[in-house]
């Protein structure tokens, strides 16, 4: 029996009236599918795809995902962190709140844009540019990080529903530990500064896990490839979410990869995004997800 597909529309206050007659006409069947959001059942998948720019264009979020999809057949969640679970890019940050000037941001955009293919050097750039700099500038900043909307309840709703849930990114130890710290994640790959008498030198490695490398778009291809061996999970299993370019390998390596707020370039290269709400959308997608949001809001 071929596989039916549902889309799952969402935007503030949605109802069914606000919807185009080109979505009406998909389905008969039309269900709530969590706040604001709703389940056309059973949809021709090329027709709806049609409608995916057109309902963008309204503000509106829209996924085709199976159906009878549920957060329960999956088991790892992996996360990037700058701009994903992290509402800045916390290397623009430090620099910026150190007087580095805009030279590291215009790199990292660049880069984040899939500009500057050869991410590594993109980094150590950018690492160059602040050598010198206080290690402190790094954990000073991650104590007052800010979150995206929903980043809280999503990956509580992880936590509920019992996937693993890790940060993978291209980042740093002093501020991807206290991210993992605040999530109640089980762990997180990412890059290493090179620290000389409490300050950077200007050189970056990559973890042990990725053999000294710097976690670059193939690097965290293969950190969530390991954690799901890890896990005794099949990449079917696997939960991922980004913004750039180098997050692309690992969304399109999982089973459900999601482009958050992403870049053109990627959203050009990832079915499943959420261009407009929150991370915590995506629980609409599941057609248990309602059930895990409210777990997560009850602190469960």
């Amino acid at each position: 029996m071929d596989r039916t597909f549902d889309l799952v529309i969402q935007g503030p206050d949605l109802t069914a009236s606000a919807l185009p007659q080109a979505a009406l006409e998909l389905s008969a069947e039309r269900v709530p599918a969590g706040p604001g959001a709703l389940r056309l059942r059973a949809v021709d998948p090329a027709r709806a795809r049609a409608l995916l720019p057109g309902l963008d264009a309204l503000g509106l979020d829209a996924a085709l995902v199976p159906s009878g999809l549920l957060l329960t057949d999956f088991r790892v969640a992996a996360s990037d962190f700058d701009s994903t679970l992290c509402a800045e890019e916390t290397l623009d940050q430090v620099a910026r709140r150190e007087g580095y000037g805009e030279e590291v941001a215009r790199v990292t955009e660049r880069a984040m844009r899939g500009e500057i293919r050869n991410y590594s050097e993109s980094l150590r750039e950018r690492i160059r540019l602040i050598a010198g700099c206080p290690e402190r500038a790094f954990t000073d900043y991650a104590a007052g990080l800010r979150y995206n909307p929903g980043a809280e309840t999503l990956m509580a709703a992880f936590r509920a529903a019992g996937l693993r849930r890790y940060i993978v990114s291209a980042g740093f130890d002093q501020i991807m530990e206290a991210g993992a710290r605040h999530f109640a994640a089980e762990g997180w790959r990412c890059n290493r500064l090179e620290v000389k008498d409490g300050v950077l030198t200007g050189r970056v490695s990559g973890p042990q896990e990725n053999g000294g490398e710097i976690i670059d778009g193939e690097g965290k291809r293969r950190m969530v490839e390991q954690l799901c061996r890890d896990a005794g999970a099949s990449p079917k299993q696997l939960i991922t979410l980004g913004d750039g370019w180098n997050d692309v390998p690992m969304l399109r390596f999982a089973g459900l990869g999601v482009a958050y707020h992403a870049k053109p370039r990627v959203r050009a290269q990832v079915p499943l995004q959420v261009n407009h709400l929150g991370l915590d959308s995506v629980l609409s997608w599941f057609e248990d997800g309602e059930r895990w949001r409210q777990a997560a809001l009850a602190g469960g």
